[in-house]
C-alpha cells in the first residue's frame, strides 16, 4: 500500500511504499517519464518524514524556479553524491571496507571481552563479507545489502559496528570526510526493542521448591545436587549467572562480596573475563544468611584463586550445558513456564523492592539502574501488594 503527501500537479510529493519513503517526481520535469526517488529513510520515523519533506520542498522550489536537477545529485546529502564519493575514494583509494574493519578489530581486540570479540568475529565479520560491499564510503549500498541478507537486529548491530570503525578510521586518518554511517542504525530495532522482555520472577513458594528440588535431585543415577549451592547463591545475591560461576574465594571479603569478573560460555566453552558486564567492580554487602551459607560450603583447604562454585572436576561450570540440562530438568516441572537462571536475579530484585529497599540501592547492589529495574526486573505478578 502506498501513501503520499498531497501536492498540486507538476510538483513532487513524498510517498510511503511499504516501510520506506520515496519521492515521486512529476512527469512534466522528466519528459513525460514516471520516476520515483528512493530516499533510504524509514516510514516509521517522524524524523525521517521531516527529512523527506525537506528534500521534497527543495525539489519543488527548484521546479518553480526552473532549476530542477534531473540527475538528482543536488538533492542527495553530501556524502551520497557521486562527486563526494569520487573525491574521498581518490584521497584514500587503497583501503577497503573489510580492511578498515579488520584494522579496527585488531585495535580493539585487547580491550574487548572474549564474548564481545567472539560475537564480532562470528557474527559481524561474516555479514560484512557476505554483503560484497568493497568501499567503506558506500554506506547506502551496505545498508541495502544487509537488509537483503539478515534480520533488522543484525542490520542494526552491523551498521553500529561499521559506524564505530569508520569513526575510528577518521581519527587515525585511514578514511576522510563525513561519516556516512552516522545515525543510520537508529531506524532499525532489535527484537528486545520491539518487545521488551518481561520480568519473570519466582514466587516464594516456587523458589523454595526449586532449592529443595536441586538439593535432593537424583534421577536414574544422574544428580544435579551439585548445583544447589550456585542456585542458592543466585537467589541470595541477584548477581548475573556468569558472575556467580566466575566467583573466587579471594572475592569473599569480611563483610562483602567483590564482583570483579565473570565466566561466560563462548563457542561452547567457558571463557574467563576480568570485567563485569558494565566494566565495573562492585561490593555486595553480606547479611547473616549469606555469610553463614558461604561459611558452610567453604572447603577446609583451598587456594584463594579457587572457584567458589566449580564443576566436579574443578573446572568452571558450563552455563550452556547447565541451563539446557539441569535447569530445564529441575525447574520447568515446578514453574510450568519458560525460565532461565536470570529469573533468580528477577526474584532477588523483586523481593528487595517489596521489602521496602530503595530501588536505587538495589540497582547499586546488582549493577543496574532504577529504569532497568522498573522495565525488566521488578515482577509485580508475584508482588502480592494491594493499594493502601
Amino acid at each position: 500500500m502506498i501513501e503520499s503527501t498531497y501536492h498540486p500537479r507538476g510538483l513532487a510529493r513524498v510517498e510511503k511504499d511499504r516501510n520506506r519513503l520515496r519521492i515521486r517526481l512529476p512527469k512534466t520535469v522528466l519528459n513525460g517519464k514516471d520516476k520515483t526517488f528512493s530516499l533510504g529513510l524509514s516510514a516509521n520515523s517522524p524524523r525521517d518524514w521531516n527529512k523527506a519533506q525537506e528534500i521534497c520542498d527543495l525539489i519543488n522550489t527548484d521546479i518553480r524556479l526552473d532549476l530542477f536537477d534531473p540527475t538528482l545529485e543536488r538533492y542527495l546529502p553530501q556524502y551520497k553524491t557521486s562527486k563526494y564519493l569520487e573525491k574521498v575514494k581518490n584521497l584514500f583509494p587503497d583501503i577497503s571496507l573489510m580492511e578498515l574493519w579488520q584494522k579496527y578489530m585488531e585495535y580493539k581486540t585487547p580491550t574487548w571481552k572474549p564474548s564481545t570479540l567472539h560475537h564480532r568475529q562470528r557474527c559481524i565479520t561474516p555479514l560484512i563479507k557476505k554483503s560484497g560491499v568493497s568501499s567503506p564510503y558506500d554506506a547506502l549500498e551496505l545498508r541495502q545489502k544487509l537488509i537483503n541478507i539478515t534480520s533488522d537486529g543484525y542490520v542494526k548491530k552491523t551498521l553500529q559496528q561499521v559506524n564505530a570503525a569508520f569513526k575510528w578510521g577518521i581519527k587515525h586518518k585511514l578514511v576522510r570526510g563525513t561519516n556516512p554511517y552516522d545515525g543510520m542504525a537508529s531506524e532499525f530495532k532489535e527484537n528486545y526493542e520491539k518487545e521488551e522482555p518481561k520480568p519473570n520472577a519466582f514466587s516464594n513458594e516456587e523458589k523454595l521448591a526449586i532449592l529443595e528440588a536441586f538439593q535432593n535431585h537424583k534421577i536414574r543415577g544422574n544428580s544435579y545436587k551439585r548445583y544447589y549451592p550456585l542456585v542458592k547463591f543466585w537467589f541470595l545475591t541477584g548477581c548475573r549467572p556468569s558472575e556467580g560461576i566466575g566467583l573466587k574465594w579471594e572475592n569473599i571479603k569480611a563483610s562483602s562480596i567483590e564482583f570483579t569478573e565473570s565466566i561466560t560460555t563462548v563457542g561452547g566453552k567457558p571463557t574467563y573475563s576480568d570485567k563485569s558486564k558494565n566494566n565495573k567492580t562492585r561490593l555486595f554487602p553480606m547479611n547473616q544468611e549469606l555469610r553463614g551459607f558461604l561459611d558452610s560450603i567453604k572447603p577446609e583447604q583451598y587456594n584463594p584463586t579457587d572457584l567458589v562454585f566449580p564443576s566436579p572436576d574443578g573446572k568452571p561450570i558450563n552455563y550452556g550445558n547447565f541451563s539446557q540440562r539441569a535447569w530445564d530438568s529441575v525447574v520447568d516441572p515446578i514453574s510450568k513456564r519458560n525460565t532461565t537462571p536470570y529469573s533468580c536475579r528477577d526474584t532477588f530484585i523483586t523481593e528487595q523492592v517489596n521489602k521496602g529497599v530503595p530501588p536505587a540501592l538495589v540497582a547499586k547492589w546488582c549493577d543496574t539502574s532504577v529504569g532497568m529495574i522498573e522495565r525488566h526486573y521488578y515482577d509485580n505478578s508475584v508482588a502480592h501488594i494491594l493499594p493502601m
